[in-house]
Order: C-alpha cells, then sequence, then structure tokens
C-alpha cells in the first residue's frame, strides 16, 4: 500500500515538474519573429538611429530635409516636375531616406506611415519626395491625398493578384427565408 503511495506521489510530482518548464520555442522562424518584433517597438520609440536625427512625421522630414540640402541644391529641385523628382531622385535622395530613416526596419517615422496606412517603403520615399517637393514650391502637400492615392494603388494592385489566382473551391449556402 505504501508503495502504491510512493509511486502515485512521483508520478504527481513529476507532472508538476514537467508542467513548470518553460516551454521554450524550437522554430527558428519563431525566435527571429520575435526578436524583429521586440527590435522594431525599440526602433520607433528612438529620436536618432545610428546617430541620424530621425523625423516624427512628413512636416519634419522636410525641416530635415531642408536642413541637410544647401539652397542651390533646393533651387534645382524647384525647377523640375514633381514626377521627374520622384522618379530620378528615388534612387539616390529616396535611397538615403530609406536607409538613414530606417524606412524597411523600423522608425518613428516609418511607423507614422504605416499608422496613416503607408506599409510600403518605396511609398514612403516617394510620399516624401513629393511632399518635400511641394514644399520647396510652397504649395500645400496634401498628405492626405497622397495617402489615399498609394493605399489605392495597393488595394488595386492585391485585388488584380487575388484575380490571377484560381478558386481552390467555390459554395454556396443556402439561407432559408426568415418568418416573423
Amino acid at each position: 500500500m505504501k508503495l502504491n503511495y510512493f509511486f502515485l506521489l512521483l508520478l504527481i510530482l513529476l507532472e508538476l515538474g514537467l508542467c513548470a518548464q518553460e516551454i521554450k520555442p524550437t522554430d527558428p522562424n519563431v525566435k527571429e519573429a520575435a526578436q524583429k518584433k521586440i527590435s522594431y517597438e525599440q526602433r520607433i520609440q528612438m529620436s536618432r538611429i545610428n546617430d541620424v536625427y530621425i523625423p516624427v512625421n512628413t512636416e519634419d522630414a522636410i525641416k530635415e530635409l531642408n536642413r541637410l540640402s544647401s539652397p542651390e541644391g533646393r533651387d534645382k529641385l524647384k525647377l523640375a516636375p514633381e514626377d521627374t523628382i520622384a522618379s530620378k531622385l528615388h534612387f539616390s535622395l529616396g535611397r538615403w531616406i530609406l536607409l538613414n530613416w530606417s524606412l524597411e526596419e523600423g522608425s518613428r517615422l516609418s511607423h507614422f506611415y504605416k499608422m496613416k496606412g503607408v506599409s510600403f517603403p518605396d511609398d514612403m520615399i516617394d510620399l516624401i519626395l513629393r511632399s518635400y517637393h511641394r514644399s520647396l514650391l510652397a504649395k500645400p502637400t496634401n498628405e492626405d491625398d497622397l495617402v489615399k492615392q498609394y493605399k489605392d494603388k495597393r488595394k488595386k494592385e492585391m485585388e488584380e493578384e487575388l484575380k490571377k489566382k484560381p478558386v481552390l473551391k467555390k459554395e454556396t449556402r443556402y439561407k432559408p427565408p426568415h418568418n416573423e
């Protein structure tokens, strides 16, 4: 009888010991995703990343670009049309913005745009360049209109992509009429 109690007690203790152990994810992708999330949450709080000031919003980005650029450079930008500025500067100044303001890894500026619905770094660059050009010409930036354009563009792209994919199974449900 004492032996039965001993084995029962041993079984309970083993069960408690197993339940008390921390379950750690073994999948490296889960660990990496968790680390990226933690890093992102830290980065969006920082005012400087790699000793580079990170603007808070579009207006602040425009001020910072004005501070960093020469008057001669700003005068040249004023002469070109907005679409030309957006396309020609995308892979030069835009690349600098992408890397130094951490639009891909996460920063308070990229988070600002994500909260507005602009999630693609290329769209963020385009928005900043267009806004900057408009500010140089003393035109309103119309940021909300630009955001709507990028959101509509990405929504249309997604819809077109979905149209290309095959339908796996189509179901039709019958809903009986509701009698009151």
